[in-house]
Parts: C-alpha cells; sequence; structure tokens
C-alpha cells in the first residue's frame, strides 16, 4: 500500500433476498438441479472450463431451471464483447425463446455482459465478467471456508465463491441461504470489495491487524462471535467504520477493559482509545487510525 489510506468512506446501495425459494421447492428441484450442473462441473475437473465459466454456468443453470423461459431480463445499453468458451459448446438446455434471443451472443461471458436476469443484482453479472478477465481475484471453492480463512484471504486482496455440489443443495446453507443465493452472495461482497473502493487498502490494513490478533478475542461467546465473524468476512465498510463496530461489540460483551488490553500491545494512536465517544474528531483523527493500521497491512500490497 503506498502513500495514506483512503478516508472517503463508498457506499452501499440495495439489499439481496436471501431465501429464493421455499423449502419444498429446494428439496424437489435438488435432484434435477445437480443432474444439469454435472456436465459442467465435469469440464471444470477436466480443465475444460474455468472457475469463473463454471460458476457462470451454474448461475445460468440454476436460473434457468426454476424461471424458464423468463429469466433472460433486458438487454443492456452498454455492451461489451467478452472473450470466453461460446456458450453453445456448453451443455446449456435453453428454452426455445431464450435460444433465439441469444443469437447475436457469443459468449458465456456476453450473456452477462449484454442482459440482465431475474432476482440477480447487477454487482453479479460485473463480478462474473471481472473474475473472468483476472480484475477480481476470486478463489472458487465447493466447501465453505471458516471465517478466519476468509479474514486471511481478504488481507491479501482475495475472495472466496462456495458452489455448492451435493445434497445441501436441498436445504438452506447455514439455514440462511439457498445455494444459488449463497453463491451470488459471495459475488456481491467480492464486488463490494473491488469496484470504485477508496476504503480498499484500509480495509485490507484492517483485515491484516485481526489476523495478527485472532487469537485474543473470545469466540466462545456466541453472540459477540457472530458480530466477529460478520465484521470481519461479511462486511465491507470504510475502515474507521469497521473498528467502530469492531471496538463496540467487544465493549458490549465484555466491557472496555478487554478493548485495551487487546490493544495494549499494538501501539495505538489516542485516536482510538477516542473513538465512539463524544471526544472523537473525524475529520482530525481519521488520518491516525488509518495511518496506525498501514502497519497492519501485508506488505506486498503496501507495494503493489
Amino acid at each position: 500500500m503506498t502513500g495514506h489510506s483512503p478516508i472517503k468512506s463508498s457506499s452501499r446501495a440495495g439489499r439481496f433476498k436471501k431465501k429464493l425459494v421455499s423449502d419444498d421447492e429446494l428439496q424437489r428441484e435438488a435432484p434435477q438441479i445437480l443432474r444439469k450442473i454435472k456436465p459442467f462441473h465435469d469440464l471444470f475437473i477436466s480443465s475444460q472450463i474455468s472457475q469463473a465459466d463454471f460458476t457462470s454456468a451454474y448461475i445460468l443453470v440454476y436460473l434457468s431451471h426454476r424461471f424458464p423461459g423468463t429469466w433472460l431480463g433486458s438487454l443492456n445499453k452498454s455492451i461489451k464483447k467478452c472473450p470466453g468458451p461460446s456458450w453453445r459448446s456448453l451443455p446449456f438446455d435453453f428454452q426455445p425463446n431464450i435460444m433465439k434471443r441469444l443469437e447475436e451472443i457469443e459468449s458465456i461471458q456476453d450473456i452477462f455482459s449484454h442482459f440482465s436476469f431475474k432476482s440477480t443484482p447487477l454487482s453479479v453479472n460485473r463480478a462474473i465478467l471481472q473474475w473472468s478477465e483476472g480484475s477480481y481475484d476470486l478463489e472458487l471453492m465447493f466447501r465453505i471456508p471458516r471465517p478466519h480463512e476468509v479474514l486471511r484471504q481478504q488481507k491479501i486482496g482475495r475472495r472466496c465463491v462456495t458452489v455448492i455440489m451435493d445434497e445441501r443443495i436441498s436445504k438452506y446453507i447455514l439455514g440462511q441461504r439457498d445455494a444459488l443465493s449463497f453463491t451470488m452472495h459471495d459475488l456481491i461482497h467480492a464486488d463490494h470489495l473491488y469496484f470504485h473502493n477508496e476504503c480498499y487498502l484500509g480495509q485490507l490494513a484492517f483485515y491484516g491487524l485481526l489476523d495478527k490478533t485472532f487469537d485474543y478475542f473470545d469466540l466462545t461467546n456466541e453472540k459477540f462471535a457472530d458480530e466477529f465473524e460478520y465484521v470481519i468476512s461479511d462486511m465491507n465498510a470504510y475502515a474507521v467504520h469497521l473498528m467502530k463496530c469492531l471496538k463496540s461489540a467487544m465493549i458490549h460483551y465484555f466491557g472496555e477493559d478487554y478493548f485495551k488490553r487487546w490493544l495494549s500491545d499494538l501501539g495505538p494512536p489516542q485516536a482510538l482509545l477516542e473513538l465512539n465517544t463524544p471526544h472523537y474528531n473525524p475529520l482530525e483523527m481519521d488520518r491516525d487510525i488509518l495511518l496506525w493500521l498501514e502497519g497492519f497491512s501485508d506488505p506486498h500490497m503496501r507495494e503493489s
């Protein structure tokens, strides 16, 4: 990271519905989805398509199954041709009206570039395209990584994208999201991390601090653990805001001494002790916290 971390916060708009279908429908569709996805998985395992290609196909298979004939949305005004495997060479089973709309479309990436999709935020399309081009440093996983693993990825500017390929697709993952929603959720967070994010380097430094001190935190308190894990793996925000949330949770569950002991060997600025109090002046003190955080950023990220 060169120079100082930017201090301007980035805004995040919109929410994504977690549960896209009912419990009963999940169980009914699971065998059909797995059967339709398997040929694409075989192509991926044999290195005939990339991680981004497979994830693209996973999304399209799900959408075309759930919304037959209606999943392909409006044509985007700004159209960019994107290199990639021809969608016609892949084992899709699109409906006739969809095939007609895709007559002039070449690659699977072009589908994501040219069209919006039903029940799909545009940040999903953008993440797929940027991943395909190598601009987003994403890693496909067929398992759910632990929060500390996500934290270690994020401190070096990486994110994982989980795709469920087993019987778990017949139920809500972690009791919260269906499999398609789970994958889209990862892509949305990836886009939040990378796209026009003026807070990117500050976030990475914050993650570096928490990775360095991870063993200090008492995660036996389930309520604190939930908040802590949200901050380290599911929250993309300005680094000072992340620190506010973490400090608030630490003091709420364990008291101010717990927060101060965490900082005792870290040489914190006075501004950090004043954070979340009436004495805090963001115009003067944000910079002190960001400069301190830079010391915890990965050296390779500082140099990039």
